[in-house]
Order: C-alpha cells, then structure tokens, then sequence
C-alpha cells in the first residue's frame, strides 16, 4: 500500500535509477506530480534533450535586477526589472521589448533568467 512517505522515497530512487539513462541518451528526465491510492501510482514523466536546467529561487535575484521570463507566451528578447521579491514570487516592470512597456506582473522565480 503506498502512502505519502513512500511516495517521497519512490521518488529519490527513481531520479538516482534514471541518472543512468540521463548521461547515456544526453537528456534530462523528470518526473512530474505523483497520484497514489492504494495499490498503485501514477505520474508523467518528460525526457528533454540538452543540458540540465538548474530552477533559479528567489534568493538568487535582488531587486533591480534586470532579467528574462522563460515562457511560451512571453517573448524571450523583452527585458524585464525586479522592483519586488514575495515569499513565493517576483515582481517585475517591463522595461524593453515589444507591447506594453511598464507592465508589471508577478512571476515565479523557476521561470526568471538572469541577463
């Protein structure tokens, strides 16, 4: 029967299983929200060519800190400013790029890249 701490453990062992495949086909393998209920579990799991993509935290920005969103619906030339750091997200203007210059919006710090 598997519960939450199993669950926990299933998931260390299966990233340290796929370290493996990860350096033989050159990609990085993830697995995604895990569902479990009584005898069985299930998730996604996503195999991405290239190199590994390390999520960023807030402590890694400081306000006025210029920076990219990294988002399909974002384009990746527009630069943006930090003017607020939140528990869990960040406040960013719009300083370049094409549209709405000014914008702010509040972004999570995994989809910011530093310029």
């Amino acid at each position: 029967m598997f519960n939450k701490q199993n669950v926990k453990e299933f998931r260390s062992d299966f990233q340290q299983a796929v370290a493996k495949l990860e350096e033989q086909y050159g990609c990085n393998i993830s697995l995604g929200t895990i569902s479990f209920g009584g005898s069985e579990l299930r998730s996604k799991m996503t195999a991405r060519k290239g190199e590994k993509v390390i999520s960023a935290t807030k402590d890694d920005f400081q306000i006025g800190d210029i920076v990219g969103i990294n988002h399909k619906k974002v384009d990746p030339n527009a630069q943006f400013r930090i003017y607020k750091i939140n528990s869990k997200n960040i406040g960013v203007e719009k300083i370049a790029g094409e549209g709405r210059v000014g914008a702010q919006m509040r972004v999570s710090p995994s989809l910011l890249i530093k310029h």
